[in-house]
């Protein structure tokens, strides 16, 4: 039951991240916050044509994206999950910082940082990259594994696809939803993001405490086996 809860709370966390990015695309002039790839691109293109005051910004958003990734590692320490590391601690933290996006003009900056946090924070299952925030390593991952079956590959286990492609779902399912209730409610939706954000960190201090500190390595097994 504490795999699974685990892996319910993950899926969750992903479809927020969704919603987050989703609300500062629609929200923001097309700025994405979960993931930097186009914003690499948008700053090249910006050096060489001479608009060094907008690459400013979007390194800026580059680099807070980074610094929450580096927080997130340090608070971590490696790239195993386990249940005694500080990721309650962490989620809280999203929570708290999400209000301020009510306050604050440069918001989409504190968005950044926030997933950038986000996605520092879970990096593997048993060789299992999973990835919160962007859904490109998603999407390659998930090909990858149907390739493998249509070619016959009876080794590649059906956990390999399941996790990339729930969170595929997920994510998309997130930035529906965010965007419908950003339409009716406006900066007032951070608050309930900032709600949801702080319960999901108390639960996992209760998967914390009720699974006394396992090492949750090996959930693609336990997923596999229900």
């Amino acid at each position: 039951m504490g795999r699974k809860s685990l892996f319910i709370w993950m899926i969750l966390l992903t479809s927020l991240a969704g919603f987050v990015n989703a609300i500062a695309i629609f929200g923001y002039d097309g700025t994405t916050v979960s993931h930097v790839t186009g914003l690499v691109s948008k700053f090249a293109i910006g050096i060489s044509t001479g608009d060094f005051s907008g690459s400013l910004e979007i390194l800026l958003l580059i680099l807070l994206f980074m610094l929450g990734a580096t927080t997130s590692g340090f608070i971590t320490g490696e790239r195993a999950f386990y249940l005694h590391k500080s990721y309650g601690f962490i989620i809280l933290a999203i929570g708290i910082l999400i209000p301020l996006a009510c306050f604050d003009v440069h918001n989409v900056w504190l968005f950044a940082f926030i997933m950038g946090l986000q996605n520092g924070m879970v990096v593997s299952f048993k060789g299992i990259v999973v990835r919160m925030t962007h859904m490109s390593g998603n999407l390659t991952d998930f090909g990858v594994f149907l390739g493998y079956k249509l070619r016959g590959n009876k080794n590649e286990k059906p956990i390999t696809g399941i996790i990339p492609g729930t969170a595929i779902l997920s994510f998309t399912v997130g930035g529906i939803i965010g965007i419908l209730l950003y339409k009716a409610l406006k900066n007032n939706i951070f608050f309930i993001v900032s709600g949801v954000y702080i319960c999901l960190g108390l639960i996992y201090f209760v998967l914390q405490k009720r699974c006394k500190d396992k090492d949750f390595n090996g959930i693609p097994d336990a997923l596999e086996n229900k």
